[in-house]
């Protein structure tokens, strides 16, 4: 059976489903024990068509990672996107009650309650708060306010909510395959948790998440999620694009995107000349490798187009000096590094996956980002559940955030 030292990922994503099982080691190591990846069905764009479809495809995933971990497999993390995800903006206020004697965790706590109760429109359920910042007396920019002298205590935080028609399906759907949600994660802070730096998650850093069916969006700065944002536009394009510009399949065009597809300078320029079948193998044709350069190319920047003129009305586009880090499947694209930082204006690389111990190679893959994040996130909460066993004040008000976000979602979907 998994035990408390064992945390599970499920990756539910557009193109395939990727179940990981991790266990936690004496010295608070994290090593991969067990593997599950099926192509995803019943899927599209992040939200659930085909419930059925879903529910044997996340099962299929249990099945092969629990006889790869001889272990079953009971709960797990479970990633979510969509375009259905939003983000919004919300503030509260407080005053505190003794100036003197500082900001108590009370008080703070008391703010990010307040905070939680701003309106969500109809139709939707709040699924994660992230704090941007606290302002003390004016004094913007404070990470951690308890203990500091002040008279008023305001919060910044991102509420993030989901539709609750998708949510409820996600969960039915993973509990159908019998699955216990241990907690619901945004798929792009997931795939930050793999493949941000320190470095990068403090002077600010936007992560793209380009997977089959939608591109993912988190933008952090101070070791904060700044903003989010989830487009339905992703590598399932490149796909239906391919399969209409040549005459083939949508999986014969998957296949010639990963074999031959590049938006690198030598893709456009080759003269080389490639053979392909044609719909149902009848018979083959000869063209230019640099149609499929062609094809893709301006789907490709219509898509960083788009994220960059978010970024820039967000006001977050000259905020980000680490640079973009790109993950997902179609960020293995030749020459993709050099359009996102011709597009941007500032540089760009590949987000892989940090090294967990017993990672097989094959997983060190940017398209398995989330999945590694899942785990990594879990074991977040498995050590904060430890600490939490010996009497001590908490480190900080995210971690009431995190606490308060799973309980709602579990009475919520009891």
């Amino acid at each position: 059976m998994i035990t408390p030292e064992t945390i599970v990922g499920i990756d539910v994503g557009t193109t395939k489903i990727c179940a990981l099982v991790a266990s936690v080691g004496r010295d608070n190591d994290l090593s991969i024990i067990g593997i599950g990846r099926v192509a995803s069905r019943g899927l599209r764009k992040g939200k659930v068509i085909d419930l059925e479809r879903t529910i044997s495809s996340i099962r299929e995933s249990k099945i092969q990672a629990e006889q790869s971990a001889s272990a079953s497999i009971d709960s797990a993390y479970i990633s979510i996107t969509g375009a259905h995800i939003q983000a919004q903006p919300a503030s509260a206020v407080v005053a505190v009650l003794d100036p003197n004697k500082g900001i108590t965790e009370e008080e703070t706590e008391h703010a990010l309650d307040l905070v939680q109760r701003v309106e969500i429109p109809k139709g939707r359920r709040l699924i994660d708060i992230r704090v941007r910042d606290y302002i003390v007396d004016g004094q913007v920019g404070i990470s951690d306010p308890v203990g500091m002298t002040g008279m008023r205590l305001e919060v910044n935080a991102l509420l993030v909510s989901a539709s609750v028609a998708q949510l409820e399906s996600i969960y039915r759907a993973v509990n159908n395959a019998g699955i216990d949600v241990e907690n619901i994660v945004l798929e792009p802070i997931a795939s930050a948790e793999a493949v941000l730096g320190p470095d990068e998650r403090m002077n600010g850093v936007a992560l793209l998440d380009i997977g089959g069916g939608t591109t993912d969006v988190a933008v952090y700065r101070d070791d904060r999620v700044e903003h989010l944002a989830v487009f339905p536009v992703g590598g399932d394009h490149f796909d239906s694009d391919l399969a209409y510009g040549i005459g083939i399949t949508a999986r014969q065009a998957e296949l010639l995107k990963i074999k031959l597809g590049g938006v690198g300078s030598e893709y456009i320029l080759s003269e080389d000349i490639i053979e392909i079948s044609k719909r149902g193998g009848e018979r083959r044709e000869s063209i230019p490798l640099k149609i499929i350069a062609e094809i893709i190319h301006p789907r490709l920047e219509e898509i960083l187009a788009l994220v960059r003129d978010n970024l820039d009305k967000a006001g977050y586009l000259k905020e980000i000096p680490s640079g973009v880090v790109l993950t997902g499947g179609t960020s293995l694209l030749p020459g993709i590094t050099e359009m996102a930082s011709r597009v941007f204006g500032v540089q760009a690389r590949i987000g892989y996956p940090r090294n967990p111990d017993g990672l097989p190679e094959d997983l060190r893959n940017p398209m398995y980002a989330t999945a590694v994040g899942l785990v990594r996130i879990g074991m977040g909460e498995y050590m904060e559940k430890r600490m939490a066993k010996v009497p001590a004040p908490m480190d900080n008000a995210l971690a009431t955030v995190q606490v308060w976000s799973k309980s709602v979602l579990r009475s919520i979907f009891r």
